[in-house]
């Protein structure tokens, strides 16, 4: 399973190319690869510190004892409101713990990920500073938003602080990895990039049909794979990996028929691009709240996302984004995904998750995730509103991460050059 993970990225690849023709796939490529080596290499000095440095507080196995200092607010044996981990760095304990070893590798094909999706989104930018945002990217930015989330960080603890459900709920990384990633590709667009927009109404070329229909399949069987071979899969409920992986596809595919349909109305023909990039939101948008729901609302919200996807496109394009920068559109997509588990749960799966409601949620007893309305179970506002508070957070963390130091960088240029830079 650990090595169909990678299967993953290589996905992602292909999805991105599809829409490039053959000079600019060479120069994405260029960027993309520059920016996961740095990514990989921060993440095994600073990244899994950050991420999990404190996964020994939460759990009394032996392998995970020298990963037990955190910055909290508030003094807890178990911290609620845990910022970063402090433990960990310089693959630390790794060489002499297999189940630390075992952490930091499963997690290096979801930096991967992140890191193709911003270095391949950064048109116009020399391979030299992709490679350097790829570092900060891979070595703090999305480790600390995986913290909050995955490391027992403050936003998986809402559940317990405030109330709001099971706190924020993120199995897959729509909002980890992509709400994260999307936001500082964003804010790093928002300072150097150049728009070129682009209004027309017009389908945009599809310059690698082949390896982005291979590209969109490589990316379910990749993330899948991936999340089977989660390491601390047992430290939450999760459902069985066929029922996921069943409303993962219906979500998908919908998402295709969706795109299809929109096109084939407005357009008169089915595109094929538009399909492939719809496959791809499908996955990012639905895999999330897969483990959460049936199959008619996961194929049911994946067919909406496939409606919105060309409409995304269209915007992204009018606002002067280029094929490279729709990476984007995942962002959005991720987006979606975190709102998915608030709006589609139906407490089927996930009693116990972060720790709430193990015996009864409720007054329920094995009622796992809701959101809103329900689906059959008593709603509960607080898990729609914990994904949102999520959304928010993680956006705004990538977005200043990586946008503040790119306004910075740009700032200084000018006064020492006198003009602005080039991307």
């Amino acid at each position: 399973m650990v090595g169909l993970a990678w299967l993953w990225p290589l996905g992602w690849m292909g999805v991105l190319w599809a829409g490039m023709d053959e000079e600019a796939a060479r120069r994405a490529l260029g960027r993309g690869l520059a920016a996961a080596t740095a990514a990989l290499i921060a993440w095994g000095i600073s990244g899994f510190g950050f991420a999990f440095g404190g996964m020994g507080l939460w759990t009394e196995a032996t392998a995970f004892q020298a990963l037990r200092r955190v910055y909290t607010l508030g003094a807890d044996p178990q911290p609620m409101w845990s910022l970063v981990g402090l433990s960990g760095f310089l693959l630390s304990g790794i060489d002499r713990e297999p189940a630390l070893a075992a952490l930091w590798l499963h997690h290096a094909p979801a930096v991967a990920v992140a890191a193709l999706l911003l270095g391949m989104g950064l048109e116009g930018m020399a391979v030299g500073p992709a490679a350097l945002w790829g570092a900060w990217l891979g070595g703090l930015v999305l480790p600390i938003g995986s913290h909050w989330v995955w490391g027992n960080g403050w936003l998986s603890r809402l559940g317990t602080t405030l109330r709001l459900g099971h706190g924020v709920v993120d199995p897959a990384g729509a909002g980890v990895l992509f709400v994260v990633t999307g936001g500082a590709l964003g804010g790093i667009l928002g300072a150097w990039g150049q728009r070129r927009p682009s209004p027309e109404p017009t389908l945009p070329p599809v310059h690698l049909p082949l390896l982005g229909g291979w590209g969109s399949l490589l990316i379910g069987v990749g993330w899948l794979a991936w999340l089977e071979a989660d390491p601390l899969r047992t430290m939450q409920p999760m459902p069985d990996s066929a029922l996921i992986a069943r409303n993962a596809w219906l979500g998908a595919l919908g998402a295709v028929l969706g795109a299809w349909l929109y096109t084939g109305v407005v357009a008169r023909q089915a595109d094929l691009l538009m399909g492939v990039r719809a496959l791809a939101v499908g996955w990012v948008s639905g895999l999330t709240a897969a483990p959460f729901t049936g199959p008619w609302l996961a194929g049911g919200w994946g067919l909406l996302m496939g409606l919105a996807t060309p409409i995304l496109v269209y915007g992204l394009r009018r606002r002067g984004q280029t094929p490279q920068s729709l990476a984007l559109l995942y962002g959005l997509a991720g987006a979606a995904g975190l709102l998915a588990v608030g709006l589609l749960a139906d407490g089927r799966a996930g009693a116990g998750w972060n720790g709430v409601g193990t015996s009864s949620f409720m007054g329920r007893a094995g009622l796992g995730v809701v959101g809103v309305p329900g689906w059959g179970s008593p709603p509960d506002p607080g898990q729609l509103t914990a994904q949102i508070v999520g959304l928010l957070a993680l956006g705004a963390w990538g977005a200043l991460a990586a946008g503040g130091p790119a306004a910075l960088a740009r700032w200084l240029w000018a006064r020492r050059w006198g003009r602005s830079p080039r991307p």
